[in-house]
């Protein structure tokens, strides 16, 4: 994308209201606090959350959703801000976001504390089957598909070592289920993320595998119920890959605060985006980054 031509419409930036903003997933209450504390300190919002809308579907009943930027949403809304600067990203289509899962790397105290209360029936939300992790991947996928009723978490300690979760009834949601799993381990050490194509080379690497909880492949009307219907998910499991993210932008928090028109909240925002296009002040990158969290 030439900056030179790029148009302020493109960034898809814009302020909305703080109460229509919803999230998918839940937060953790230490690092909100941390956050909003950075934010306080700062004065300004760096880098606006992300939020999608499915296209397919009448968006006059739905949220809007965050992709990425829970914390900080969660933060800004602690804080008092009326509206949220955002960017809007295409999803649900073939040319918008990709929606990946996390799996999570447990420590040994994490994975014995897990595998010892799923297997004991400690885990009233879900039936556990005994299977390999080839039959445990294929029916994670299958929930992408449609089939929602059957698996919904697996927990692998070897490739023909796997547990295998399911609802333990019509009215339990895989939300449910995937929080009182996840609930299991919180708190119990450093919990390492890694994508699919990193779970067989782990498994197989590690002289002893403690365990790797794996979750399904969701797709993004899972993520808008779930954000509609107030059903999170467990934080850190949903991977959106964004591009063109927007990043340091650098907004005043005293305008989130401000009782201003939103309209003009907007057209002030058109004019500032317009200058930095015009200044050659906006750049966009090709390449990959790695990105120190707070």
């Amino acid at each position: 994308m030439a900056t030179q031509s790029l148009e302020p419409h493109e960034l898809r930036l814009r302020f909305v209201p703080a109460e229509e903003v919803a999230l998918h997933e839940e937060t953790d209450t230490a690092r909100v606090q941390r956050i909003r504390a950075a934010l306080d300190n700062d004065g300004v919002l760096r880098n606006p959350p992300i939020i999608g809308r499915l296209d397919h579907v009448n968006s006059n009943v739905l949220p809007y959703t965050v992709l990425d930027g829970a914390t900080r949403t969660t933060a800004l809304k602690l804080m008092g801000a009326r509206d949220i600067l955002v960017q809007e990203v295409p999803y649900g289509g073939s040319d918008g976001v990709e929606l990946q899962a996390w799996y999570h790397v447990l420590p040994v105290t994490a994975a014995k504390k897990v595998i010892e209360a799923v297997e004991a029936g400690s885990h009233p939300a879900s039936i556990v089957e005994r299977t390999t992790l080839a039959r445990a991947s294929e029916a994670l996928r299958m929930f992408q598909a449609g089939v929602q009723g059957r698996a919904c978490a697996a927990i692998v300690r070897g490739e023909d070592d796997v547990l295998l979760l399911h609802p333990s009834g019509p009215d339990i949601s895989t939300p449910r289920v995937l929080r009182e799993l996840v609930a299991l381990y919180g708190g119990s050490g450093e919990i390492y993320r890694i994508v699919h194509d990193d779970l067989i080379s782990t498994v197989r690497g590690a002289a002893e595998c403690p365990a790797i909880v794996m979750f399904p492949s969701f797709s993004p009307e899972n993520i808008v119920y779930s954000a509609k219907e107030a059903d999170l998910l467990p934080a850190g499991i949903t991977r959106h890959i964004i591009p063109g993210r927007v990043l340091n932008l650098n907004i005043s928090l005293h305008l989130l605060m401000a009782s201003t028109p939103i309209e003009e909240k907007n057209a002030w925002l058109h004019d500032v985006v317009t200058s930095k296009i015009l200044a050659r002040k906006v750049r966009y990158y090709h390449e990959p980054v790695f990105v120190f969290d707070d």
